[in-house]
């Protein structure tokens, strides 16, 4: 794991870290990747009719093309997320990265498709190639494993199957899903991921792809601004239904991470949420205390896209209000077109939370990350 000394006091045996990065994005170089995973069967499937998809232009950044330029290696040609040696160059040694957890850019479309037995497998083969050819040949990676959502089952056995591997610290899902994430269907998921100590992470992408329902609560949208814009409607919804379904009371070891959806929206909710409870707690007795205790012990979200308000001084309420200092964890979602640099993040935290936002609190949220 690469660390830095402590310049001061000056004790050898000192180490610190600089920063651990909840949410970067791989993608395969080509299909083909996969095929020493893969059955012969599916490696025959896989081969006639391509990987899905999992977005058109109007619902995701349009591409690679949505990377920032300097995330780029020779030509324009070049898909970052398929270059690790770009990642090493620009993100792990140029940013001073100590952990990066990779979660892919192929999972969205995957956890879309109705077939879950050839999703089961393709989310197998995926797992397998990134511990090869990215966690093998770098330690700094971490995996956040690709699980079959659609099927409990098949997902558990997926984290059996990996959740005891080293490099190993999260389960990562997206927001698209037929059912809300609260819901019982799930909870044998959250069941193994307690097992393995492995956090819940939650990410959008494939709203209103393949058997998932529209991505928007009013539809599908114009334009990939009114889909950016619009994001947290999905945290917001998956992480009600974790709250009034009484997850965290059955879980109680379980940390949710909401990733890439901002925090602006987190300090409201919170109010809003426990004013609901109060309202209305006789209809859910099992949700023993106000959300807001549970967020803030079970629920954490990522600095990505780090908010800009007006007036700049708003920031510090936004922190307080979410409890910052548990809640909030670093992200730099490279190599995405708003990816955002460590030292920018951490420049504009106060000085107080600026070690539990880059490094602490990630963690505390993923234990693995520190063995």
């Amino acid at each position: 794991m690469s660390r830095i000394p402590e310049s001061s006091p000056p004790v050898a045996t000192t180490v610190r870290w600089r920063a651990v990065d909840t949410d970067v994005h791989h993608q395969l170089r080509d299909i083909s990747d996969l095929r020493p995973y893969l059955s012969r069967y599916d490696w025959q499937r896989l081969d006639e009719y391509g990987m899905p998809r999992n977005s058109n232009l109007y619902q995701a950044n349009g591409g690679f093309r949505g990377a920032r330029a300097d995330c780029f290696g020779a030509g324009n040609n070049v898909d970052p997320r398929t270059r690790l040696d770009l990642f090493q160059e620009k993100l792990l040694d140029g940013c001073g990265i100590d952990a990066a957890i990779l979660q892919g850019e192929y999972t969205p479309a995957v956890m879309a498709l109705a077939d879950i037995d050839f999703a089961a497998s393709l989310c197998r083969a995926l797992n397998d190639w990134t511990l090869a050819e990215w966690v093998g040949r770098d330690s700094r990676f971490r995996l956040a494993l690709t699980i079959p959502i659609q099927d409990p089952a098949l997902a558990v056995k997926e984290i059996h199957r990996l959740g005891g591997h080293p490099a190993v610290v999260a389960v990562y899902a997206v927001c698209g899903s037929p059912r809300l994430y609260g819901q019982r269907y799930y909870d044998p998921v959250y069941a193994a991921c307690s097992d393995h100590g492995l956090a819940f992470a939650l990410h959008f992408s494939n709203e209103g792809i393949g058997m998932n329902p529209a991505p928007t609560a009013g539809g599908h949208p114009s334009y990939y601004a009114e889909t950016y814009l619009l994001r947290p409607q999905f945290y917001q919804a998956h992480l009600s239904s974790l709250l009034f379904e009484g997850t965290f009371e059955k879980f109680p070891q379980l940390k949710v991470a909401l990733l890439e959806s901002g925090f602006g929206w987190v300090p409201a909710f919170r109010w809003r949420a426990d004013a609901t409870w109060k309202s209305l707690r006789a209809q859910t007795p099992w949700v023993k205390r106000p959300p807001s205790e549970y967020i803030r012990k079970h629920v954490r979200f990522a600095t990505q896209p780090f908010e800009d308000p007006e007036p700049a001084a708003a920031l510090a309420s936004v922190l307080d209000g979410m409890n910052a200092d548990e809640t909030l964890m670093f992200s730099s979602d490279f190599p995405h077109w708003d990816f955002d640099p460590p030292d920018a993040i951490a420049r504009r935290l106060p000085a107080g939370i600026r070690d539990r936002v880059m490094f602490e609190t990630a963690l505390e949220t993923y234990p693995k990350l520190s063995r």
